[in-house]
């Protein structure tokens, strides 16, 4: 008896790109396919189904923050403690997780290992637990709040309106000043806070006084913060080079018993020195823009203009051409119209490129706006990982 249905695999098998780790990726590759099924008769043979096939290849990347490829976790006997891993997939494909912990008695140490589904990567995460012993007078303060009701109820809770302070792209011999506001959430207790700024960059970054008149410039400080009350820090970044740089704000309890751990905050900071500076050469300057005159105007005829784009600055720009045909309803210029060779491009610091722009001419009095939308390059390579 022959059997009513039967099962049959398709196989996809990507082909094999080889990237290095600090290359760009760019979109991840989709495949297509179709299966037909065909009646299997001696005559002619007719397709009484077509089931399309769809495959996407990419490359997996996740990423955890450096500084916690070793987690500690500090707790007394009897309670426990927690701590957040972020995970971040810098790649251009969805990724499927299996997260283990690899027990180990030794020291109290384990390892979280993190699968990528089916076949890997996979990233390792070394745990460190370490007992508080109540009666410790110097105990190590925790890196993440410690759970139950005997620790976390006599310490006073600190809240920040950012998580990270990011300054992008700064001038060289120039200061760009960030604030960073702190609340004390406890409705009956002063918090005494001490806040540092440490890291391979800390040179770059640095804390504006509030209370000095000469608003002096230092790499710590003290706060005191009364119950409900918000209190503005001011951040300072003054690139010395052209370079990607980080630090980190440490922000710590103090004026605890010392039986308590002391509460310690970290605020990552981040900025890198050097910009791009766009300009149209040989251009008529108007207001913000610059004014560019088509010649051989006619209606029915094709007149053609270059404009010359210079990067003026220490970096790389990528830039993007918008031709409108009415710039306060952003209307766009419909490509039959206007076309722009190149539309975007990435230009190098202190190089130019010349864009030639097409005109169309199929009615009276034509009036366009080209708009050039340019950031730095590096900034955008960021935001694409």
């Amino acid at each position: 008896m022959l059997p009513l249905f039967f099962m049959v695999w398709v196989l996809f098998k990507a082909p094999q790109k080889f990237r290095t780790s600090s290359e760009a990726l760019g979109p991840a590759d989709e495949y297509s396919a179709r299966v037909d099924i065909e009646m299997d008769s001696p005559g002619p043979s007719h397709i009484i189904r077509s089931i399309p096939l769809k495959a996407k290849s990419g490359t997996a990347r996740v990423h955890a923050p450096k500084d916690l490829q070793v987690a500690h976790l500090f707790a007394p006997v009897g309670k426990c403690s927690e701590q957040t891993l972020p995970l971040k997939n810098a790649g251009n494909i969805d990724v499927r997780l299996k997260l283990k912990v690899i027990l180990s008695f030794f020291m109290f140490h384990s390892l979280l290992t993190v699968l990528v589904l089916p076949s890997g990567p996979q990233y390792e995460v070394t745990l460190k637990g370490e007992v508080l012993p109540s009666d410790s007078r110097n105990p190590a303060a925790p890196s993440a709040p410690v759970c139950g009701p005997s620790l976390t109820s006599d310490i006073p809770p600190i809240l920040s309106n950012k998580q990270f302070v990011a300054w992008g792209g700064v001038t060289l011999g120039r200061a760009v000043q960030q604030k960073l506001v702190l609340r004390n959430n406890s409705t009956s207790t002063t918090q005494q806070l001490r806040l540092l700024i440490r890291g391979q960059d800390q040179d770059c970054f640095q804390l504006q006084s509030l209370f000095s008149p000469e608003e002096c410039l230092t790499h710590h400080g003290e706060l005191s913060i009364r119950p409900r009350e918000d209190v503005s820090v001011h951040l300072l970044f003054a690139p010395t080079r052209v370079a990607c740089m980080l630090a980190k704000l440490e922000i710590k309890q103090s004026g605890v018993r010392s039986s308590q751990p002391g509460v310690k905050f970290i605020i990552p900071l981040s900025g890198y020195g050097g910009t791009s500076n766009i300009v149209l050469e040989d251009q008529r300057k108007h207001g913000d823009g610059y004014v560019a005159t088509l010649p051989d105007v006619a209606v029915g005829c094709v007149s053609k203009v270059c404009l010359c784009v210079r990067n003026t600055g220490s970096r790389a720009a990528f830039v993007k051409a918008v031709a409108f045909s009415d710039i306060q309803s952003r209307s766009l210029m419909h490509s039959s119209v206007m076309s722009l060779a190149p539309s975007q491009f990435v230009l190098k610091e202190r190089t130019q490129e010349v864009m030639d722009c097409s005109f169309n001419f199929k009615k009276k009095n034509p009036l366009a706006t080209v708009c050039l939308f340019c950031g730095d390059e590096v900034s955008r390579q960021q935001y694409r990982r």
